[in-house]
């Protein structure tokens, strides 16, 4: 089990740390000659600064409008899904689904430049949940960090192959304690199109796009699974019917995957952008089951999908916009076959402040 106040204690760590680093590189130029190890820190800052702007975020003005402000606040509306699906191979082929209740959340977010940190709050007040993220964008480079874990809230919303006809099923409609699961890893991924097609304007509004375009897309991912299941909360018929694989204790994976893409800005109108983005992925995963049958260890190559895609108005003091973002997961190997999948539908709006002097419009 979490401990709520440790990841409390670290979340607030994690935005205090971010708000001091942001501070520190933006007034780096305007410091007054202090103590050589403070002297020697803000140059430093200085000098990653520079090679950001100057290696990461170079574009072309003519088809991406840069963003004239340091900071960006923005309110956002979240709707959330999530699946989980675990069959048997082997005959009799049988599966058990898994889902919360989709969830809705509110989030209040600030930015300066490349870095995005906030908080957001499940309308449903389901305390069940942790759902941490952290971003960084720049033109040519990109990467998220998460965390997600739930300790309750599921639902079985589907048992096949079990002959009980789902008769049974209706009793765990409304809550499942049996079963977890947790995710953390990270997605970074590289344009080739930098200087033409602003992915940063379509998912995180740090830019415009000024005239359609588009680019291959290259990232790597890690992304690290929990999913731990305690059968004996089932009834006797389902626990009868059930495939001794399906009452593993707890499953494990770590997936290193590479995916390859395309993604396309259409401005379809003054200030108005609409994006599609599709990476399928090809993915090495290495497991552990603990299985009635005892632990097993298993490793295979394996297909996952992201699919991403926005609409934005933004005219360089504003925005407001929409995204959707699907991860797909997958695992096939010996006697199990793990889907699990998220989504999510985004609506927000924003403006920015705080005139960055040294940009031209």
């Amino acid at each position: 089990m979490s401990n709520p106040r440790a990841h409390s204690i670290a979340i607030r760590a994690a935005i205090t740390l971010a708000a001091l680093l942001i501070a520190a590189i933006t007034q780096a130029q305007d410091r007054p000659t202090g103590s050589a190890i403070i002297d020697y820190t803000h140059d430093k800052l200085h000098k990653a600064r520079e090679i950001i702007d100057t290696k990461l975020d170079d574009k072309n003005s003519l088809y991406i409008a840069p963003n004239l402000y340091n900071m960006t606040v923005m309110t956002q509306y979240s709707y959330n899904y999530e699946y989980y699906r675990f069959s048997t191979i082997e005959s009799p082929e049988q599966s058990i689904s898994f889902r919360p209740d989709n969830g809705n959340k509110i989030g209040f977010y600030a930015g300066w430049r490349w870095i995005f940190f906030g908080w957001s709050f499940d309308l449903t007040k389901n305390d069940a949940k942790k759902d941490i993220n952290l971003s960084f964008y720049t033109s040519r480079v990109g990467i998220d960090l998460f965390y997600r874990r739930r300790d309750k809230g599921f639902k079985i919303s589907d048992i096949d192959g079990t002959g009980s006809n789902g008769q049974p099923l209706s009793k765990y409609s409304d809550n499942f304690t049996g079963f977890s699961s947790k995710q953390q890893g990270f997605n970074l991924y590289y344009i080739f199109n930098h200087r033409r097609f602003s992915y940063p304007a379509a998912y995180s509004q740090t830019t415009t796009q000024r005239i359609s375009a588009g680019s291959f897309l290259l990232g790597l991912s890690y992304n690290a699974q929990t999913f731990t299941f305690n059968h004996t909360e089932l009834g006797d018929e389902l626990q009868a019917g059930i495939h001794p694989e399906l009452k593993f204790n707890q499953v494990q994976y770590k997936d290193y995957s590479i995916n390859f893409g395309y993604s396309y800005n259409w401005v379809f109108a003054k200030n108005l952008l609409a994006n599609i983005s599709l990476t399928p992925a090809i993915g090495y995963k290495n497991s552990s089951l603990q299985l009635k049958s005892g632990k097993e260890f298993l490793a295979s190559i394996n297909f996952d999908f992201i699919t991403r895609a926005a609409i934005v108005y933004n005219n360089s003091k504003y925005f407001a916009g929409a995204s959707f973002v699907s991860h797909t997961y997958s695992y096939r190997k010996s006697s199990l076959s793990v889907v699990n999948g998220f989504g999510s539908l985004n609506v927000y709006l924003g403006f920015y402040f705080w005139r960055n002097k040294k940009v031209k419009q």
